[in-house]
């Protein structure tokens, strides 16, 4: 789904219509040996150059006040990937940082952001 057409879905639903399934017991990985709270709605962050890292991510977004968590992958030399994810308690907050903050630099780069897809491993 493009962006224009993913913003437009958001809007005409209920956050709560349009975010996460809530199916029980369906957990990512990332949120079961992380410490993501399955029950928080969470954003790709895409896009980010290589001076990125939690904190510039967790400062980027801090102006949402229920968000709780901000994590940049790194691989397994400890370099960044290019993306991230950031959580929100609210859906509110969530559909509100979706909005304002795509395209917006976060670091050396306009971020890309997606609504973050759950799988279950």
């Amino acid at each position: 789904m493009s962006k224009s057409l993913d913003r437009r879905a958001a809007a005409g639903k209920r956050p709560d219509q349009y975010l996460h399934s809530r199916k029980k017991g369906h957990v990512t990985a990332l949120a079961q040996h992380e410490g993501w709270n399955p029950k928080h709605f969470r954003l790709f962050v895409g896009n980010l150059g290589p001076d990125a890292t939690d904190s510039i991510l967790l400062a980027a977004f801090s102006k949402y006040p229920s968000l709780s968590k901000a994590r940049v992958v790194q691989d397994r030399q400890g370099e960044n990937k290019g993306y991230g994810f950031v959580a929100f308690g609210k859906a509110e907050d969530y559909l509100k940082a979706f909005k304002e903050m795509n395209g917006k630099y976060v670091g050396q780069r306009p971020v890309m952001l997606k609504r973050a897809e759950l799988k279950a491993r």
